[in-house]
């Protein structure tokens, strides 16, 4: 049986592999840490390609290292689904914090989305939804993504038994225990929001500014 440790230390560095950096240094011989916002991520990739191909791969890319990884420790590990937590956390902080790139990367979105869709389906519909009313509101996605990011499992917890009644994730009718699904949606979240920090506080930054001017 594989112990957790050694699932961890594999899956921070499958989370590690920087698609979005390796897809525009072979096509563009550009640097990605060094171009646009410098995050290692779908957005960035379309933003400093123009490419809305180039910015889809990366995001399938990046939602498929969250998501085989997870179905195979649920299925194949032998571990047990309920000891995912720790694993995924693992996941997303090698997609963020890359030991290939320096230790820069992505702020988690599509990758902790690939976790989740293994588990139960609903949060990423919450987010997408609270992300899209609050990038309405504000203008700006780092602040909606924020807001989601805290609103969602909130949500997700309150309303638990009745969106488990639609069914999501494609493992939802294995999986016996709530507490899996909610820490780790929640223990997901918390790390996705830590990327999150440094761009909400340029957004307030630059909002100090041009109300001074």
């Amino acid at each position: 049986m594989t112990s957790v440790f050694a699932v961890c230390v594999i899956f921070y560095l499958i989370g590690s592999i920087p698609t979005a950096y390796i897809l525009v240094k072979i096509k563009y011989k550009k640097n990605l840490i060094k171009e646009g916002s410098g995050n290692i991520g779908a957005r960035n990739t379309y933003d400093v390609t123009n490419s809305r191909l180039d910015g889809i791969i990366v995001l399938i890319a990046d939602f498929l290292k969250g998501f085989l990884p997870a179905i195979w420790f649920a299925c194949y590990s032998g571990i047990g689904v309920e000891k995912i937590i720790l694993p995924a956390v693992f996941l997303i902080l090698g997609h963020n914090y890359s030991v290939w790139i320096k230790f820069k990367g992505g702020r988690g979105l599509a990758t902790g989305a690939g976790i989740m869709a293994v588990l139960n389906f609903s949060p990423i519909i919450i987010w997408l939804i609270f992300c899209a009313v609050f990038y309405f509101i504000y203008k700006n996605i780092h602040v909606a993504n924020v807001i989601s990011l805290i609103l969602m499992p909130i949500s997700f917890f309150l309303f638990y038994d009745f969106l488990s009644g639609f069914n999501s994730g494609l493992l939802s009718e294995s999986i016996d225990s709530r507490d899996t699904v909610i820490y780790t949606n929640l223990a997901v979240c918390l790390v996705i929001l830590m990327k999150h920090i440094s761009p909400l506080k340029e957004y307030f930054i630059e909002r100090g500014i041009k109300k001074k001017n």
